[in-house]
């Protein structure tokens, strides 16, 4: 009897692990009735994808953990996004930030037998429970799907994410130990393998940089700026929904805002009749991305106060020739300008509460508040100067030495620094 239950035992063990463990492959069908996706024999485009689980509950968001956005129901109609757990049936390496689909299954249809994507979930957590197996939560606005049992799946390009992810580390490995043919090798590896991923691309830029000796921390720009590097970094900006979490979209912003604040200085681009930078504003909006994830963030305040000071001068109408033809610009770029200087200023202030001892603050600060002391008096050191111009020359001259006495040691000194504080 014994032996009969082992038996038995083994072969429930082993069908259970080939439900969980087992690949199986489904085709979805995005919007059947559209015409764009209608292929050329008028059927829909079907998509191959990999069936990893179904749905098992269904819930909505509680309102404190979408920062208390969804508390107020005065349009009666509950607008907090859906959170359901999924019972996972194979797993090839899911993780927290993946889009997974949600399949309508229709058995009894002759022509869509494996369904329609009726909604789609970003995944938040993974977890293992003791009588049910794996399971997962993912977040996202699934209307009436809710109503029904729906298979779960991800597309077939993202079947190689495991041996990416493998690929990934080894180039981490390999740039560690100075290593830097093998770790470029592992990382266009990894991007082969999971083409949206951007963090290889991430990675390669930081290499890129980190060999030509550009040092992002620092608030001078050194060394020549790879043009690779900023291929790189386009690319993650492109995929940037496909970081492994909050946290490495973030630390990927500060990067690439001190990148586009280099190449603003170093080899700018400018619009048709435009004299500010595109990497300007595109670091605006980079540094926009960064600030809904961390609204403090010291590094990413000091990075984009260092874009909103550059911004100041290249908004100055000084720059811009006047034409008959467009008069009017200048009130515009004056405006753009003490735009600029108010956020640098605010971004400073913010930055403070956090690290008073940092000379990068004190530099930018003296330039900020020196800069403009210039523009208001034209140079004149007069004794009836504006209050205003006199604080803005007196706090200049407070940050200079505040910069002399926390710049470290094995720092340069800047050489604006110098040339402004003899112009004060």
């Amino acid at each position: 009897m014994a032996p009969f239950r082992s038996v038995l035992a083994l072969a429930v063990f082993l069908s259970f692990s080939q439900s969980i463990f087992s690949k199986d492959i489904i085709y979805a069908f995005r919007d059947v009735g559209m015409p764009k996706n209608v292929g050329k024999d008028g059927m829909p485009r079907k998509e191959k994808m990999i069936l990893i689980g179904e749905t098992m509950l269904f819930d909505k968001v509680k309102p404190i953990e979408y920062d208390g956005k969804y508390k107020s129901f005065e349009l009666g109609y509950d607008t907090r996004p859906d959170i359901v757990t999924v019972k996972v049936h194979y797993d090839p390496g899911i993780r927290p930030g993946q889009i997974l689909y949600l399949i309508e299954k229709d058995f009894d249809h002759e022509t869509f037998k494996d369904g329609s994507i009726v909604g789609q979930i970003e995944v938040k957590s993974v977890f293992q429970t003791a009588f049910i197996g794996k399971q997962l939560r993912g977040v996202g606005y699934l209307s009436m799907a809710k109503d029904k049992v729906l298979t779960v799946a991800y597309p077939i390009s993202s079947e190689l994410t495991g041996p990416a992810l493998v690929e990934r580390k080894k180039g981490d490995y390999h740039f560690t130990r100075d290593e830097i043919p093998e770790s470029i090798q592992s990382y266009r590896k990894a991007i082969r393998l999971d083409p949206l991923s951007p963090v290889p691309h991430y990675k390669l830029g930081m290499l890129y940089l980190n060999e030509a000796g550009v040092d992002s921390k620092e608030p001078i720009c050194s060394g020549i700026l790879p043009m690779s590097a900023g291929a790189e970094f386009t690319s993650a900006w492109n995929k940037k929904s496909r970081f492994d979490s909050d946290q490495d979209l973030l630390r990927f912003t500060r990067e690439y805002v001190s990148f586009l604040n280099c190449k603003a200085d170093q080899a700018p681009s400018f619009a048709k009749g435009s004299n500010v930078p595109e990497e300007l504003l595109k670091a605006q909006e980079v540094a926009r991305d960064g600030f809904r994830l961390a609204k403090t963030d010291y590094e990413l305040l000091l990075r984009s106060a260092e874009t909103y000071y550059k911004l100041y001068f290249s908004y100055s109408p000084s720059k811009k020739p006047k034409t008959a033809s467009a008069p009017e610009e200048d009130p515009k770029l004056r405006n753009r300008q003490e735009k600029s200087w108010e956020i640098a200023q605010k971004l400073l202030k913010e930055a403070s509460l956090d690290n008073i001892t940092d000379y990068r603050i004190h530099r930018l600060t003296s330039l900020l508040y020196g800069k403009r002391f210039l523009e208001l008096s034209g140079g004149s050191k007069s004794a009836t100067l504006s209050e205003e111009a006199n604080f803005l020359r007196s706090k200049a001259l407070e940050s200079i030495e505040a910069y002399k006495l926390h710049r470290p040691k094995t720092i340069a000194g800047d050489k604006d620094l110098l040339i402004l504080e003899k112009e004060l």
